[in-house]
């Protein structure tokens, strides 16, 4: 099993200061939840991670970000292209034929054709955590996938994450999203 380790992480945005020589160990295995208060740096942290975002000092090592799946807070759909063709877009060609499992697996089956702006709220946040699924990687970076998703939905579409056995590390307010999880990071 691998790790991430953050060690002597500075990050400040003008003369705030976010992670001020911060250090953490996250395993690489399973489902890992980043919980804490709003403005506590989650986000930044997910960034960080991902290599969008430079800190002012620090090392991350054990993740690779081009192998990295991100799913921002912000869904950010194309509003001309179809629920089918935001997976289909991101698929290698050899496997274009399986985008509709990735909306089942969110449960969009039916909205295949439907563009986002007729889509719920909801509906379109399972859209973007579908593309963000179909991308794959080594790793999954989600940030608040559930937003919107009620929590029977929630809870289902979460088993069907960890069938995939890629290691997810997440930023939720869910309790229950928490609570399935199989690692805890409270900032």
């Amino acid at each position: 099993m691998g790790e991430i380790k953050i060690t002597g992480l500075t990050v400040k945005f003008g003369e705030k200061t976010v992670f001020d020589n911060f250090g953490l160990t996250i395993p690489l295995k399973g489902i890992t939840v980043i919980e804490g208060e709003s403005g506590c740096g989650k986000t930044t942290l997910l960034r960080v991670i991902a290599g969008l975002l430079k800190p002012q000092k620090g090392i991350i090592s054990g993740v690779n970000p081009k192998k990295t799946a991100i799913l921002f807070q912000e869904n950010r759909l194309l509003p001309w292209r179809t629920c089918l063709q935001h997976i289909t877009d991101v698929l290698p060609k050899e496997k274009k034929s399986e985008a509709a499992r990735f909306l089942r697996l969110c449960e969009l089956e039916g909205e295949e054709k439907n563009y986002p702006s007729v889509l719920s709220g909801g509906m379109q946040r399972r859209l973007s955590l579908a593309r963000a699924l179909a991308l794959g990687g080594e790793l999954f970076i989600l940030d608040e996938p559930f937003a919107g998703v009620d929590p029977s939905r929630r809870q289902r579409i979460l088993e069907n994450i960890r069938d995939f056995n890629t290691p997810v590390l997440l930023v939720s307010h869910e309790q229950e999203v928490v609570e399935a999880a199989d690692f805890v990071v409270k900032l």
